[in-house]
């Protein structure tokens, strides 16, 4: 009888420390559960917007205003008459420039005038003075030859002293055109000058005279 309480009691103990094991461990699972916090679901990051083209920059013959206000202005715009073609006039119908364009400065303004005469001869100086005229000057330029003198005896020497002269300053002259025409190079011109100054004014007693102009 003492036997059969001893061992119920013991069996009363076994399960009273099974259970209290078993709610001790379901106390300690239940902690953490309890004390982990609830997991937060971060909500789906939107997509990146998308950046609007860059419009490209208008080129220079691109026209910058629209087509209507194009087309108003184009109406309102006078249109292009060409000018047209003045015939040229003639020097008789032309104004009168001294009437019409008369200087502030008070310089007279002369028409113009169209010469169709020949032009007039070039006299030399020898050709403008009669012979009496160059044997005075040349008795003048020439004192010496006055002397003796009498009843103008010296006259026929003084001239020819006088167109002497006259000669040599002519070839003096041409020599020296030929010269600049040589250095502008006009060659052509150059020996022509002075193959006419030799025919012309060159005799055969003159240094280095032949019929062809002194070699030219």
């Amino acid at each position: 009888m003492v036997m059969a309480q001893t061992v119920r009691l013991r069996s009363l103990l076994i399960m009273w420390l099974a259970l209290g094991l078993a709610a001790a461990v379901r106390s300690q699972t239940a902690a953490p559960e309890a004390a982990a916090p609830n997991p937060t679901v971060e909500p789906p990051k939107p997509a990146p917007e998308a950046q609007p083209e860059a419009a490209p920059a208008p080129s220079k013959h691109s026209r910058v205003m629209s087509d209507e206000v194009a087309a108003s202005l184009a109406t309102g715009m006078p249109k292009y008459n060409p000018p047209k073609p003045v015939a040229p006039k003639s020097e008789e119908d032309l104004p009168d420039l001294r009437e019409t364009d008369k200087p502030k400065n008070t310089i007279i303004r002369l028409p113009k005038y169209t010469v169709k005469e020949p032009r007039p001869p070039v006299f030399r100086e020898i050709d403008l003075r009669s012979k009496s005229q160059q044997a005075d000057i040349a008795l003048r330029q020439h004192v010496g030859l006055k002397i003796g003198n009498l009843g103008g005896l010296n006259d026929p020497v003084a001239l020819m002293m006088y167109q002497e002269q006259d000669r040599l300053n002519s070839m003096t002259e041409l020599a020296a055109d030929a010269a600049a025409a040589k250095r502008a190079g006009d060659t052509a011109a150059s020996d022509y000058i002075l193959r006419q100054s030799n025919r012309t004014y060159y005799r055969p007693s003159d240094f280095g005279w032949n019929s062809d102009g002194g070699g030219k």
